[in-house]
């Protein structure tokens, strides 16, 4: 049985031969620790009665409230050590971590200006993609001093990099940003794959098309190359410009007022609207149902029962218009999976990967077998 990583959850898990064992990230469990610490001090504040008589009141949060400001955003393997990229709050950073849950974890970089997202790790190198929610960009950094410098710029955002074997190519996955007149994003294009070639420092456009993002760009041991292919979702048609332009200040403020009685229904299980218990159920339970995954609004549970429809052996809430393929050299595309939401091609050429609902192996002969069920398993990787 292969070694395999991957994430679930903000935690770790690993998968050998003896059976699964899963890990915590210790920046991410400090950082969630010290968060309770403050929270549990100021309780006095904002709880209680006195709290209600100064109007400092604040409805409990859940116990967990904190670990929803923090993510592992990628995962790559260097010797015996795992690196990985972490959000903690409006901090970026990278950590390197050995599998022992007493180890302490060995510390690359950490900003809060920004946020490190996909990685992958070549040698002494680590190719990141870096930035905020307007922009992001492929930046190298050397692991030993944390370092870095981006090799990419523009009104674009970039992400899922990937060294090539011999570390000459960095692929990647970039689209192009509408910017609006005072410089705010207004759009998002299509995903593409593109080539940096890390000794002429110069750049090649592989694939790009107007209906489909590309996206996760692999290269196996044989230089043949992978990735996952899913249609594009642009937001719809045009329509009318002026009447949008008009209408803008009042769809701000009602997304405001949105925004509010949303969290108040998911939070407090109460509206701040009268009148509307049956609407907000609804709301309530379809916020349950979804899932907001890389830019992507998946209903889950109506995915998972057109899958099974389907007649699929493993059946996953991941769309069946994912599909994993292989890039040819003649360049055409062949599907490899349907459905698939993470992966990684194996040494030996077998491919695991994720469909949002287990971890599964795809062998060279086409046969499959369940390694793990798993929600949501990302950041696949071989040890």
């Amino acid at each position: 049985m292969k070694k395999i990583i991957y994430t679930s959850n903000n935690r770790f898990f690993v998968k050998t031969d003896a059976g699964i064992y899963d890990y915590d990230s210790r920046m991410i469990t400090k950082y969630c620790d010290n968060l309770r610490s403050i929270r549990r001090k100021n309780e006095w504040k904002t709880g209680g009665t006195g709290a209600r008589f100064m109007h400092t009141y604040v409805p409990e949060m859940p116990d967990d409230i904190e670990k929803s400001s923090t993510s592992i955003n990628g995962v790559s393997i260097c010797g015996g050590e795992i690196i990985y990229s972490v959000m903690l709050g409006g901090t970026g950073g990278m950590y390197r971590k050995i599998l022992d849950p007493e180890a302490d974890e060995g510390h690359i970089m950490t900003s809060n200006e920004i946020q490190i997202n996909k990685i992958s790790v070549h040698g002494g190198n680590c190719a990141a993609s870096v930035g905020g929610m307007r922009e992001r960009h492929i930046a190298v950094f050397e692991l030993k001093t944390g370092h870095y410098r981006e090799i990419t710029e523009g009104d674009s955002l970039e992400d899922y990099p990937s060294y090539s074997n011999d570390g000459s190519r960095i692929y990647f996955s970039s689209a192009g940003l509408a910017v609006s007149a005072d410089g705010m994003p207004a759009g998002l294009g299509p995903y593409g794959i593109l080539c940096y070639y890390t000794k002429n420092e110069t750049m090649e456009e592989l694939l790009i098309s107007d209906k489909f993002d590309y996206i996760a760009p692999k290269e196996d041991k044989n230089g043949n190359m992978y990735f996952i292919k899913r249609p594009y979702k642009n937001g719809g048609e045009n329509g009318n410009i002026l009447l949008d332009i008009l209408l803008f200040p009042v769809r701000i403020f009602k997304a405001f007022g949105g925004l509010l009685n949303f969290f108040s229904i998911i939070f407090g299980g109460e509206s701040l609207r009268t009148g509307q218990s049956g609407r907000d159920a609804k709301i309530k339970h379809r916020s349950e149902k979804d899932l907001f995954f890389d830019g992507n609004v998946i209903n889950a549970e109506q995915v998972l029962k057109e899958n099974e429809r389907r007649g699929e052996k493993f059946p996953g809430i991941i769309p069946y218009s994912w599909e994993l393929t292989r890039l040819g050299k003649d360049g055409s595309q062949a599907c490899i999976k349907k459905g698939v939401m993470d992966y990684v091609v194996c040494e030996d050429g077998d491919i695991i990967y994720s469909n949002g609902s287990a971890v599964i192996c795809l062998a060279n002969d086409g046969k499959e077998q369940l390694i793990e069920k798993c929600r949501m398993a990302y950041n696949l990787a071989e040890l």
